[in-house]
């Protein structure tokens, strides 16, 4: 499997490309120009191809790194010039150029519309209501983000994946379970190597296309 990674020089973006070369997987790897010397780990590797741009979300640089890749994992993140809807409008052009349908994207507990039969815990109101007004007075935008897992579902060609995790940590993976929104507790974290093996676990299960998961600790 070719598989390309936007976003592969943040911590969580390491992770994934990490364990798709541990899995035997092609890489191509995407990432801003100015952090792709995160990615020097990975330069004698020739599964691994590192693409730049001065933004990962630049169309042109997106459907070129798409050229024969079967599937797309993407970190979605709204941060100054970071735009996660922005993302999405230009992966929608990129796949279809590609013909690319499978894609696996990042959130994190509240940062994606629930589903129609999901509920969320007065914690997790609570949290959305404090992060929704924390990020007017920061670089982030809690209603990009949200927006983007919105605008990701309307794409009527993707078998798309939304993996969503509580609080993350560096710790060594210790194994994951899948669970409903509503069983998340503020003392669930997961570590980022287990995060990264659910997301591609996740991408080679036709049970998870079109869904949103969350995702947890193996025990706790």
């Amino acid at each position: 499997m070719k598989v390309a990674i936007i976003g592969a020089s943040g911590k969580t973006g390491i992770k994934l490309v990490r364990e798709s070369l541990k899995r035997g997987y092609q890489v191509v790897a995407v990432c801003r120009t100015s952090s792709a010397e995160r990615l020097k780990g990975f330069a004698d590797n020739d599964k691994c191809t590192v693409v730049t741009a001065p933004v990962v979300s630049n169309p042109d640089t997106l459907t070129k790194a798409l050229t024969g890749c079967d599937a797309v994992v993407a970190i979605l993140i709204s941060v100054r010039r970071l735009k996660a809807t922005e993302l999405v409008r230009s992966l929608a052009k990129a796949t279809v150029a590609n013909g690319v349908k499978r894609l696996v994207f990042s959130a994190g507990e509240v940062t994606a519309v629930p589903e129609k039969d999901e509920t969320l815990t007065f914690r997790q109101r609570i949290m959305l209501s404090i992060f929704s007004f924390i990020t007017l007075f920061t670089p982030f935008s809690m209603t990009d983000m949200i927006k983007s897992s919105v605008m990701l579902r309307q794409q009527p060609d993707w078998n798309w994946t939304i993996v969503r995790a509580p609080t993350l940590t560096e710790e060594p993976g210790a194994g994951y379970r899948l669970c409903e929104i509503n069983e998340v507790t503020a003392k669930h974290a997961v570590s980022r190597e287990d995060y990264a093996a659910c997301m591609l676990d996740s991408l080679e299960n036709p049970e998870h296309y079109r869904r949103t998961l969350t995702v947890v600790p193996a025990e706790g």
